[in-house]
């Protein structure tokens, strides 16, 4: 487990630009540098801000390859990627060399327009495609590669069409050191299988966080997604959760029912993640974390101590005074649906019981309260079963008081 509890611990970096180590050259000129991790297709970048007090730096080329670890005396460096310089910057007084560079993996071609149609095709078929196409390495999870798509045009670029398939499907596509990935969203494993570090967080003097809730994932019951089906006159739909109530509909209908429902429980899930918020800083910098990593905390609030949160950014930055602080962005972790037919449209809205599920993403325990013959799934994932359990308790008891008013 990684620990900086030592108070004697040094904040640490090391540069390698085109291959040479230039750490010892700037040490005494580093002003800030900032590392962003980012999810899903947006590039994860770098900004590094060199003091030229004396007018001996040099303006490195664009397109410059440069390797960056950071992390402390006391654990060691921990590799943060290949970037490559695509702003240059030169101000003052004082005089600053800035620059900023961007893991650059999303290729020309992957940008380029191009048009393709793909029949009877699995999501790994198409993936693999636009992956050997544009020169990359693919990796695909297992369960999402299996869906077959009945039919889908591209008209628009690699990037877009692997992106709205994401999106779809409740995915994130992306590409890493030379490798496109394809893998669920919250699963909070690699694309290969393996399972990433939960990392359980005390708060620290020193620590900072921001939390906001709002009721706007509690007021959308439902999400409706419209269909072709080729043996029926009309456009037909289905729905995600509950439509007997405020009902979301997707006005663009998609190209079959399985389509259909996947972007439906798609967006039911970004509804429900959007309607909370929570970042944290860590006063002393925490380098091993990583993007779709699972946080559980404890001395905050109950909203945030119950349940298990996943992070969709994280930023790193380091001062020339040898500070190094952490920014986590998050979003609530959601339990996986192993059969997504399961949530599909009660109509009736006469719920008999509750479902609050607990433990890991990949493997979630759950606990019921009442009949389970039509239960409602509570929404998130809590951290351990005490908090599962008080919260199916609490829905349930709201269920039985409505049940009573009626």
């Amino acid at each position: 487990m990684f620990s900086v509890s030592n108070v004697n611990a040094q904040a640490i970096y090391k540069l390698v630009v085109n291959g040479t180590d230039i750490t010892t050259k700037i040490n005494s000129r580093l002003n800030n540098m900032t590392v962003t991790d980012n999810r899903g297709i947006e590039a994860d970048s770098v900004l590094i801000e060199l003091l030229d007090h004396d007018g001996l730096l040099e303006i490195p080329p664009k397109d410059a390859e440069i390797d960056v670890w950071i992390g402390w005396s006391t654990t060691g460096l921990i590799y943060k990627g290949k970037y490559y310089i695509k702003e240059r910057e030169y101000s003052g007084a004082p005089d600053i060399l800035s620059l900023r560079a961007t893991s650059a993996d999303l290729k020309a071609s992957l940008k380029r327009k191009r048009e393709e149609s793909y029949h009877d095709k699995t999501i790994g078929e198409i993936i693999s495609s636009i992956g050997a196409r544009n020169g990359l390495n693919v990796i695909v999870q297992d369960k999402l590669g299996s869906i077959k798509l009945a039919h889908i045009d591209q008209n628009e670029s690699d990037a877009n069409l692997m992106t709205r398939i994401a999106d779809e499907h409740d995915a994130i596509a992306t590409v890493k050191n030379g490798t496109l990935l394809f893998m669920a969203k919250g699963k909070s494993e690699t694309a290969s299988g393996q399972t990433l570090p939960e990392v359980e967080i005390t708060r620290n003097q020193g620590d900072r966080h921001r939390f906001s809730d709002t009721s706007e994932g509690d007021d959308i019951s439902g999400v409706t997604c419209y269909y072709y089906d080729i043996a029926l006159p009309q456009k037909q739909k289905v729905t995600v959760g509950n439509s007997s109530q405020n009902v979301k509909e997707i006005r663009h209908a998609l190209r079959d029912r399985e389509t259909a429902l996947h972007k439906a429980y798609a967006e039911y899930n970004n509804i429900k993640r959007k309607a909370t918020s929570f970042s944290y800083s860590f006063s002393r910098g925490r380098p091993e974390l990583i993007p779709e990593m699972t946080f559980k905390f404890s001395g905050l609030k109950s909203p945030i101590d119950d349940i298990v949160w996943l992070g969709t950014r994280v930023t790193h930055k380091l001062d020339g005074s040898g500070g190094f602080t952490t920014d986590v962005v998050l979003e609530v972790m959601m339990p996986d649906a192993d059969d997504i037919s399961q949530l599909v449209d009660n109509e009736r809205g006469d719920y008999t019981g509750i479902i609050a599920y607990y433990g890991s993403a990949g493997s979630p325990e759950k606990v019921t309260q009442g009949d389970q013959a039509n239960p409602k799934r509570l929404t998130y994932l809590y951290k351990n079963q005490a908090t599962a359990t008080r919260a199916a308790e609490r829905e349930f008891k709201r269920l039985q008081d409505e049940m009573s008013a009626t």
